[in-house]
């Protein structure tokens, strides 16, 4: 399988992201071999290295001050293990009096996406997306002194776990299914876990990388609580992009819309001529099926369910565009350009949406992120009203900001 490196032209916000993860450990390195086949231990004696991101503090303020509902905060115990309604109300909302309870009887409190709540995270977030091309999650774990949070699992998607404070010994067993599906979880009693191939300890400022599908299992240390960040990638697999390449050339198969023979849910149904014209599909499928247009629409797809950088939006949106106000490109704007080459019209894909662009604002869109700053004079063969309009549809996208 070929390896790919997508290092190479990143913004330097997404390269010191990806640093703070795997220093000393070189990105390109880490891509070709290990990715997707090998976990890795980073051991670091940096104690602080990931406290300005999150910590017991912030955890207890997002519990103490705000209403919280299922899905906001969560808990669990490898044994006995909890069931949800032991910590909400009827109305779904949390009884944070029982959880807290429950964390002193050793369960682990979860803030799963606190990204989406705590912007030195989801700055953070943002900032990796780039670096991975996949949807970037974090789930937060307070462990109390000398618990066990879950039972041997394996996650379905990549982690790297990032802690905190405190410590956890680890333990990594085998990889019973290989690279699980996104829907392919694990199932207790059908994957046997056998004795562990690998066993650490996991402390303040250290990072470990787990592909998906290996199975692992913790325990926090007696002296103090653990904290660690998991940090998810959910990401897309060649079976998406063949399916959406099945599908395009599927619509282009005439033989396709044709009904199934008659009868072939009877018994006695003879198979080998309908075995026959499968392979005559699949074969006429495999000449017509192409890359570009399949991993366009995943690609674009992706880039609008991504969370913009929203700070500062509304002030921006109900200010003028003055002669001499200064504006430069976001340097982590994540956007794709859609082309219409018959009309010459444009559309940007951003984060969280599109917006349409006749085909005369080309130059100009182009003078305003190629990274210098600008004032709206400087935005060639448009006139000012567009010009105006243009800035503000650039900062309500966050692909511009002041400066």
């Amino acid at each position: 399988m070929h390896k790919y490196d997508p290092t190479t032209d990143l913004p330097q916000e997404s390269r010191d992201a990806l640093k703070r993860v795997l220093d000393p450990v070189d990105p390109s390195t880490f891509f070709t071999e290990t990715f997707e086949e090998n976990f890795h231990l980073i051991e670091r004696g940096e104690p602080g290295r990931y406290t300005d991101l999150v910590s017991v503090d912030v955890l207890d303020a997002f519990i103490a001050n705000n209403q919280l509902f299922d899905g906001q905060i969560d808990a669990t115990r490898a044994d006995p293990q909890i069931r949800r309604d032991a910590f909400t109300l009827e109305n779904n909302q949390i009884d944070r009096s029982a959880l807290l309870r429950l964390y002193q009887d050793k369960a682990t409190i979860i803030a799963p996406h606190l990204h989406s709540y705590h912007k030195p995270l989801g700055d953070f977030v943002r900032a990796l997306e780039p670096v991975f091309s996949a949807s970037v999650q974090t789930n937060i774990y307070l462990t109390p002194p000398g618990a066990k949070g879950f039972r041997t699992h394996y996650d379905n998607h990549d982690v790297f776990v990032m802690q905190v404070s405190g410590a956890k010994s680890w333990r990594l067993y085998d990889e019973p299914v290989g690279k699980p599906f996104r829907g392919e979880g694990f199932e207790p009693g059908k994957h046997e876990v056998g004795d562990p191939e690998e066993e650490f300890v996991l402390r303040a400022g250290d990072t470990v990388y787990i592909p998906r599908g290996m199975m692992h299992d913790a325990d926090a240390h007696d002296e103090e609580a653990s904290l660690h960040i998991t940090l998810g990638l959910v990401t897309k697999t060649w079976a998406d992009v063949v399916l959406e390449a099945i599908s395009k050339a599927a619509l282009e198969t005439d033989g396709l819309r044709r009904a199934l023979p008659p009868g072939y849910a009877n018994r006695d149904f003879d198979r080998g001529p309908a075995r026959e014209q499968f392979r005559t599909f699949i074969t006429e499928l495999a000449e017509k099926a192409e890359l570009d247009e399949p991993l366009d629409i995943i690609a674009e797809d992706y880039v609008k369910s991504r969370t913009p950088e929203m700070a500062g939006i509304v002030r921006y949106a109900s200010n003028p565009v003055p002669e001499d106000q200064r504006y430069r490109a976001s340097e982590n704007g994540l956007y794709r350009l859609i082309e219409d080459e018959e009309s010459g019209e444009f559309a940007v894909v951003t984060r969280g949406g599109s917006s349409e662009f006749i085909g005369s604002k080309r130059k100009a869109f182009d003078r305003a992120m190629n990274g210098e700053p600008f004032v709206r004079a400087d935005l060639p063969e448009i006139e000012t009203e567009e010009a105006v309009d243009l800035v503000r549809r650039l900062l309500s996208r966050g692909l511009v900001r002041p400066v």
